[in-house]
């Protein structure tokens, strides 16, 4: 069958195939979620979750972010479900005008949609109610609400002053950062070192704020497999140019299998990658260790042991990280959740991380997938004379719930150059 689904991970799609159809024993099911009733529907499969195209489905649940195109709500079960908006969506606001921009975040809301090819269509949006404090609270710490380069057309409610806990009374208060231990050669016995993790912290730091504006080359391999053991069978090639600039990723000379995309304009961004449903990588020139370290504590690290590799030692750590993280988000048609994680890292002897490895947790009972797994290797490349710590591979892995239909997807970069140079460079040893 067809690709047509997406999950990502760090802000990073896959594109993986839907597998086969498993019918209902029940002629017409009525659907429900949280209790809701979702529609009448006959049949399903892993990658239709609500229904095949043209079934009707009705969802409440809180505001979190809409650009007049697409609509987000969040679930009780903390799944966010991206609705499409166009011209035939009505409106029903608590007051205002019949537009989009009359909602608030955080307003309780019942979507009537259906759905279609690209997942569900919104054909009615209703203010139902304005949300506790325990929902406020919950939304207003997703990072559904906060998509760079996106305006939020929704309106702000002003937090309820006898409700607010942000109170330096209430908060915690952390130890003092950590001195930087001096950089030398990595050993078993520097593991628990104190401030080993803020040395590797501002080295992970050092390397995101010195990255130039460059260009790459992005090549995507996409497999599948519903076997066990996993026998993996091509699905094809995706390939890119991809620029880094200001801090912002556009893709160029998009090609499918070798041939260039028709529906695509000249240059693309993030979104619009995301939207084909195929396998993209977005944001790894951040990195993956940029945004670790920009939510974990040094509290949140745990050494994990010493492996030898190159003619060098590595130290390894694990960590964990909380749900509703900006590092974790896994989308799958109109569907998103961004559960908890735990990892690894492996570090080379002078501070730089050279492998990360990423496995969600605590994934929604009724989301689609039920595993999803991320790793990246970074190398060293001399781009003019200096030299970046850029990712090099990367290994994408996940699959449908309680099922061995599972897609790998592998990606490689390749002839890092300097923005707007032709010369290219390559990895380092």
């Amino acid at each position: 069958m067809t690709i047509a689904a997406a999950l990502s991970i760090l802000t990073t799609c896959y594109g993986f195939n839907t597998f086969a159809q498993v019918v209902v024993d029940n002629p017409v099911e009525r659907i429900t979620v949280g209790g809701l009733p979702l529609g009448n529907r006959v049949s399903t499969s892993p990658g239709w979750p609500f229904g095949l195209p043209h079934t009707r489905v009705a969802l409440e649940g809180v505001l979190a972010w809409s650009d007049g195109d697409t609509l987000s709500v969040e679930l009780p079960d903390q799944r966010i479900i991206r609705f499409q908006l166009d011209y035939k969506t009505r409106y029903f606001p608590e007051v205002g005008a019949g537009v989009a921009a009359s909602f608030h975040m955080t307003d309780f809301v019942r979507v009537e949609s259906e759905v279609d090819n690209k997942g569900l269509r919104a054909e009615s949006v209703r203010f139902l109610r304005k949300a506790s404090v325990a929902e406020r609270g919950e939304i207003l710490q997703s990072p559904e609400i906060m998509q760079p380069g996106h305006a939020n057309l929704l309106g702000d409610r002003d937090l309820d002053p006898a409700a607010d806990d942000r109170r330096l009374t209430l908060v915690s208060k952390p130890e003092p950062i950590a001195t930087y231990v001096p950089t030398g050669v990595a050993d078993a016995g520097r593991l628990s070192t104190p401030g080993m993790i803020a040395e590797i912290r501002r080295k992970v730091n050092e390397s995101f704020e010195n990255l130039p504006s460059l260009r790459a080359k992005q090549v995507t391999s996409m497999f599948r497999s519903s076997s066990k053991p996993v026998k993996w069978i091509p699905d094809g090639v995706v390939t890119a140019e991809i620029a880094y600039e200001e801090d912002r990723e556009s893709y160029t000379d998009l090609k499918i299998n070798g041939k260039q995309s028709i529906s695509a304009p000249l240059t693309v961004d993030s979104d619009f990658m995301r939207s084909m449903d195929k396998a993209w990588s977005t944001g790894d020139f951040k990195t993956i260790s940029h945004c670790i370290f920009s939510e974990l504590g040094d509290s949140d690290f745990s050494p994990a042991g010493t492996e030898r590799s190159d003619g060098q030692t590595l130290l390894i750590y694990d960590f964990r990280g909380r749900r509703s993280s900006a590092c974790v988000g896994i989308n799958f048609r109109s569907q998103i959740s961004y559960p908890g994680f735990k990892g690894s890292m492996k570090v080379g002897q002078n501070g730089e991380i050279l492998h990360v490895e990423l496995e969600a947790r605590d994934i929604p009972a009724a989301f689609p997938l039920d595993r999803a797994e991320r790793s990246v290797d970074f190398a060293t490349v001399r781009i003019g004379a200096a030299d970046y710590l850029l990712p090099q591979t990367a290994y994408w892995f996940g699959c449908f719930r309680n099922t061995y239909a599972c897609f790998l997807n592998r990606v490689d970069f390749r002839d890092y150059r300097r923005f707007g140079a032709d010369s290219t460079v390559k990895f380092g040893n």
